[in-house]
């Protein structure tokens, strides 16, 4: 049996559910292409899309309002929230809450989820400095996440990125979901294994490292120096190249044209410069894409949110793909179990 290091090329199952870099560069959540449901549907169409395959949102936004809300009421939860908040990272606090609400009762696939995903924006809501008093009919999730003064733009950037986040077949953190599932256990179990696997800086941490790199720099001109050296010195530059895609991301270009449609001073200029000059070098010296991680934290971050806040929002819009895909193992169950090659 051939031996294939981090699984690379082995073909572990069979879905319906996205198909990830057919011809090198596409993305099709059920057949229907990401990138164009970003200029037709909401995040919550989405989101409903992948789990019951139907792209209506209402009931995906009633049951995520209905979360929310009652999180906000929720004492023993926001109690819980304000002593774990202090010392813990961001995707802790999130794992953390996510375990503590576990499955108390039945409920549908696409009830059952939305709790979560409403259980991940309201504490990524609970950073903000100003709270969501009400939520966008819609963009319910977007705006939950973000304070009332954000524009229609800005909603609409973050529900796209939310949406380009919402599945990716075998990646890591999927996996590890569906390696949960096929024991059988509990959909909270899988998620939680999900959301520790997403914190990674080789998976959702990555766009969290790419705009510190971006930041690093003071200009276009030390970028270029900078970059060319850790280049000379075989450091890696996060958020470049893709396992699949292998001629473009598709979600890439989506997520930079909405950091240059929001740029909102000259702060935000030089940055997105100094991005562009990066992209150019790594084209020009090492023939890589840029991936939805390297430009999607400068969006978020023209969104106003922390950089610990960036990998908890990957899991507000990736949860819908792990909690599919782990029912999904859990129909046709056999536990996972890899075999290992002796080392010499």
């Amino acid at each position: 049996m051939e031996y294939s290091p981090g699984l690379r090329g082995v073909i572990a199952g069979e879905t319906r559910i996205s198909t990830v870099g057919m011809e090198g560069t596409s993305l099709r959540y059920r057949g229907y292409d990401a990138i164009k449901l970003t200029d037709t549907h909401t995040y919550e169409d989405v989101a409903s899309l992948i789990i019951d395959d139907d792209l209506d949102g209402s009931d995906f936004t009633a049951f995520f309002q209905k979360y929310y809300t009652e999180l906000d009421s929720d004492k023993d939860i926001n109690n819980l929230l304000e002593q774990i908040k202090s010392r813990l990272h961001p995707m802790d606090v999130i794992r953390t809450i996510v375990s503590y609400i576990g499955e108390s009762e039945k409920k549908s696939d696409l009830e059952a989820t939305t709790q979560i995903s409403a259980a991940v924006a309201y504490v990524i809501a609970s950073y903000n400095d100003s709270k969501t008093s009400e939520l966008n009919d819609e963009y319910t999730v977007a705006s939950s996440m973000l304070s009332d003064e954000a524009s229609k733009d800005q909603l609409q950037a973050l529900d796209d990125i939310l949406i380009l986040y919402a599945e990716h077949g075998f990646n890591a953190s999927t996996f590890a979901t569906r390696v949960t599932g096929s024991t059988r256990s509990d959909l909270t179990s899988s998620i939680v294994s999900g959301i520790g696997t997403l914190k990674g800086e080789l998976h959702g941490g990555a766009n969290e490292r790419a705009v510190e790199l971006i930041n690093s720099f003071k200009d276009v001109e030390d970028a270029t120096v900078g970059v060319m050296k850790m280049l000379d010195e075989k450091k890696k530059i996060m958020g470049f190249g893709h396992g699949v895609y292998k001629i473009q991301d598709p979600r890439s270009p989506v997520v930079k044209s909405w950091v240059e449609k929001l740029i909102s001073d000259d702060d935000a200029k030089l940055r997105f410069e100094i991005a562009k000059k990066i992209d150019e070098i790594m084209d020009q010296e090492k023939k890589l894409f840029p991936n939805v991680d390297f430009y999607g934290g400068l969006l978020l971050s023209e969104l106003n949110f922390n950089v610990n806040l960036f990998t908890p929002i990957f899991v507000a819009g990736r949860s819908v793909g792990w909690h599919v895909f782990s029912i999904n193992i859990c129909y046709n169950c056999i536990s996972w179990r890899g075999m290992n090659k002796a080392a010499v």
